[in-house]
């Protein structure tokens, strides 16, 4: 069935007595009214089946037409990538989760306390490198290469926030000493772990960790844009090298490719049950969210949401209905986070 609302539509898969084409439009006119550019959804559920739609235009200035194969940069959503690697590593008995990040990187100017567990669940004290004032010199100086040598340096310029273990920070300094200690037990590059150990078996074909070199900013398409929200402006900042994120949010992929992945690590598909069970004992964050080893339960759905400068992402599992949703816009500030929390309202509503 071809839909009609808004301004571009690709073929959906299928629809139902639900309606994709009545989600779709409501999907769109929220969209507009957050005066979000562009944006890819794929849902799935067991009633409606499996839907991927693109709204909107991938360039404000040539008004090209967002596709359903768009591929985007995903933020944080990478974390669940980087995790999964980790507790892989675990598995084969190459550390331990209690193992101090200390007795595997000794030369980390770090807390001797802090474990590798206490890096993937967010409780590790330490100091966050991603401020404002970083976030800003990124946009003054886009084309800059960051090392994680660099990254680290920045961080850890500020002190220990907690002691270890007793708090709950978001903290991106978690994720890129993961990135070191992955590389430095298997002496592999990251991006090659990740295409070998996930994305090669599940056929995640247009998802990858870009290299930290200036190539890092370039997309599957030149004609998408991303885009950074200045009050009421919306600047190009799609050239932003995503180095600065490295394993900590630098991965690109595909509303459907990041669909198969959500589900298949919420389903327990990618490591034993036993290391699964670690993986969702998770600590209260706010509200109703909570956050386990590299993945987070918002009310129910586990996944993991990512925002970069250009881009947005929220990819998530709810394993009670096996409902699927993936969102992803090429805004920032929260704007795919607010269409799928629209989304999931309008599934919870009676229609």
């Amino acid at each position: 069935m071809k839909l009609v609302a808004g301004e571009n539509y690709a073929q959906s898969e299928s629809t139902t007595s639900l309606g994709f084409d009545v989600l779709a439009s409501a999907l769109d006119a929220e969209r507009r009214r957050l005066s979000i550019p562009g944006a890819v959804v794929h849902l799935s559920t067991p009633e409606l089946g499996s839907w991927t739609q693109s709204f909107g235009v991938a360039d404000i200035e040539t008004s090209t037409p967002m596709t359903n194969d768009s591929i985007m940069r995903v933020g944080s959503v990478t974390k669940m990538i980087v995790a999964t690697i980790a507790l892989q590593l675990v598995e084969a008995g190459s550390f331990h989760l209690d193992d101090t990040v200390h007795s595997i990187l000794p030369e980390l100017s770090i807390d001797p306390a802090v474990t590798v567990k206490q890096l993937l669940n967010m409780t590790s004290g330490l100091p966050d490198y991603t401020s404002d004032e970083f976030v800003d010199a990124l946009l003054a100086a886009p084309s800059r290469v960051w090392t994680p040598e660099g990254l680290l340096e920045v961080a850890f310029e500020s002190e220990q926030h907690f002691a270890a273990g007793t708090a709950f920070e978001y903290c991106n300094t978690n994720y890129i000493i993961l990135g070191v200690l992955i590389e430095h037990l298997t002496g592999t590059d990251i991006a090659d772990i990740a295409q070998t150990t996930i994305f090669g078996p599940l056929g995640m074909n247009s998802t990858a960790l870009p290299p930290l070199t200036d190539k890092a900013t370039r997309l599957g398409s030149a004609d998408l844009r991303g885009y950074h929200r200045h009050n009421d402006e919306f600047i190009d900042a799609t050239d932003v090298n995503p180095s600065w994120a490295w394993t900590a949010g630098n991965a690109v992929s595909t509303a459907d490719d990041l669909s198969v992945f959500v589900g298949a690590l919420v389903r327990g598909d990618l490591l034993t049950a036993s290391l699964q069970r670690e993986r969702l004992r998770s600590v209260p964050v706010i509200d109703n969210v909570r956050y386990g080893l590299g993945i987070a339960d918002f009310d129910g759905m586990w996944g993991h949401n990512g925002e970069l400068p250009g881009f947005q992402s929220f990819a998530g599992h709810d394993p009670t209905t096996s409902t699927t949703l993936v969102v992803l816009t090429n805004v920032d500030d929260k704007s795919a986070d607010q269409l799928a929390t629209f989304l999931r309202s309008q599934l919870d509503s009676p229609h």
